[in-house]
């Protein structure tokens, strides 16, 4: 069954370490999935350098599908994908669930973004709705916060209505 996990950090570094050991686990745990990084703070070239330093051949991991790293900004901004910001992050992912069919989707994405287009409403809009039909079996997804970003974000009611969402799948590192 699908988890949808919430990961708020305090810095760079720990959430590098985290994706990065992630993503080298996936590889070899499950090779035949694909994952989808989506950075916010972080450049895709920072990431697929972080990935290369952990031993992950990215070039043959992206050739062959498994890894596709987007900026997180550029996705919700495409026209391509009509609708909200957060519409379009959904429209982005539901096409690679309908590429990748027959395959489990592990996604890595930094939030924070929501935070700086000013769309936490859209972002805590979504969180409900997921939760509410969380039927999702071959999809997995690390949700990233930057703490200072996740303070300032939600108000107290809508950030423990979010934290209850994801009830004991919360983690601060």
């Amino acid at each position: 069954i699908g988890h949808h996990y919430l990961i708020l950090y305090s810095n760079l570094d720990m959430m590098r370490k985290v994706y990065s050991k992630y993503v080298k686990g996936q590889i070899e745990n499950a090779p035949n999935s694909v994952i989808l990084l989506l950075p916010y703070y972080d450049s895709t070239d920072k990431v697929r350098e972080v990935l290369d330093s952990m031993g992950i051949n990215v070039k043959e991991n992206e050739r062959r599908g498994a890894l596709i790293i987007v900026d997180i900004e550029n996705v919700i901004t495409n026209p391509y994908f009509k609708g909200p910001d957060i519409e379009r992050l959904r429209g982005f992912t539901k096409e690679l669930e309908n590429k990748y069919d027959d395959k489990t989707i592990f996604v890595i994405a930094d939030m924070s973004v929501f935070h700086h287009v000013k769309k936490a409403s859209e972002l805590l809009e979504y969180e409900r709705t997921l939760h509410k039909d969380l039927k999702v079996e071959k999809w997995k997804e690390l949700c990233f916060y930057n703490e200072r970003d996740f303070d300032i974000m939600f108000t107290k009611e809508q950030t423990e209505e979010l934290l209850g969402y994801h009830k004991d799948r919360v983690i601060t590192i």
